[in-house]
């Protein structure tokens, strides 16, 4: 991803390199004396940016990833996408010392979980192929590392033990919403379903939901971890079920929201979930090993991109502060879940 630091400061990120202010070494980072190049970073942050599908997914979380400047990229996202550049690297070298090889088998698993991480083949497909070898290549890595940590593993009694103690990660809720701009408004809707109006014809014709309007403001069933606002997340699986609850206010404006059913699958018909949860879900041994080892790495970081703290042991790049006028909102957080994350920046 290329970048333009304003001659005044350095500090925004742009896509024309090369014109920065004075001679900058060219490296983001420098890992255990492991250079990460400028250039693989302009061209990670560029891929993100071109992905339609995979940028619209990022920034439906609330993430920023344009800065406020023409052609720049937001200084904490890019400080995001460095950090796990930092994390994939130190996984690498990990990989490298242990003398673990990658199959052409493993390659093939590793882009199946990728697939699975980004919902659609389409999203990896819209990357460019080098990029798509890079993704596969990192999660192919991980699990490599990870295997290598844990040692010989009952699958299935990992995963029947995952969803023992976190059943209620699992529980569905099947929910319709009718979204209105103001609270008088939800409540006069909120009246006229007490009176026994059919909720889903109230939906198609006052929802302001473009997406759920016309199927009677139907969201269909997803779990707690579905990418929802905590306050609509909160009523879908608290409120009775069969009632229109009372208007719950988000950032979007005010919902009323009926829960059709809330189900706790049996283990066998969750256990694909598990099993999906625990491959995109860092396993206590390799999360202890990257917190250890992320402690002792020596890390560089190129002043322009900020700082490379460790404190409060959640080590990161802390991005370095834009000029009055320049300043950049701070993007949502970047997980580093299995080392490979979700809808996050490089899965």
């Amino acid at each position: 991803m290329k970048r333009l630091p304003l001659c005044a400061a350095a500090l925004a990120v742009s896509l024309l390199a090369g014109s920065a202010c004075g001679t900058l070494a060219p490296y983001a980072a420098v890992v255990n004396g492991h250079r990460i190049s400028q250039r693989s970073l302009d061209n990670e942050l560029n891929a993100i940016k071109s992905n339609e599908i995979y940028r619209r997914a990022i920034e439906a979380g609330q993430t920023r990833i344009v800065g406020s400047g023409e052609g720049t990229f937001d200084l904490a996202f890019v400080a995001r996408v460095l950090t796990r550049d930092i994390y994939f690297e130190l996984v690498h070298q990990g990989v490298e010392r242990r003398r673990l090889k990658i199959t052409d088998t493993q390659m093939a698993a590793a882009r199946r979980s990728v697939v699975e991480r980004l919902e659609d083949e389409r999203v990896l497909a819209a990357f460019s192929r080098s990029y798509q070898t890079t993704l596969v290549r990192r999660s192919a890595e991980v699990d490599a590392l990870e295997s290598s940590l844990k040692g010989p593993v009952d699958r299935d009694a990992e995963a029947r033990a995952y969803y023992d103690a976190h059943t209620a990660d699992f529980e569905k809720a099947c929910v319709s919403h009718i979204l209105v701009p103001t609270k008088q408004k939800a409540d006069e809707l909120a009246a006229r379903l007490a009176k026994g109006e059919d909720f889903a014809e109230v939906a198609k014709a006052e929802s302001k939901d473009p997406g759920t309007a016309q199927v009677g403001g139907d969201l269909g069933c997803f779990t707690r971890d579905a990418q929802l606002v905590p306050e609509f997340l909160q009523a879908a699986f608290s409120q009775p079920v069969g009632q229109v609850g009372p208007p719950v206010q988000t950032t979007f404006g005010f919902h009323l929201i009926k829960v059709s059913s809330r189900t706790s699958p049996s283990f066998e018909d969750a256990k694909s979930d598990v099993q999906k949860k625990l491959r995109s879900t860092s396993s206590p041994q390799l999360t202890s090993w990257l917190q250890r080892t992320l402690l002792t790495a020596k890390v560089k970081l190129n002043p322009k991109f900020g700082t490379f703290s460790t404190a409060g042991g959640s080590p990161s790049v802390i991005p370095p502060q834009a000029p009055a006028g320049l300043q950049n909102p701070a993007g949502g957080g970047l997980g580093t879940g299995g080392g490979t994350g979700g809808a996050s920046p490089a899965p």
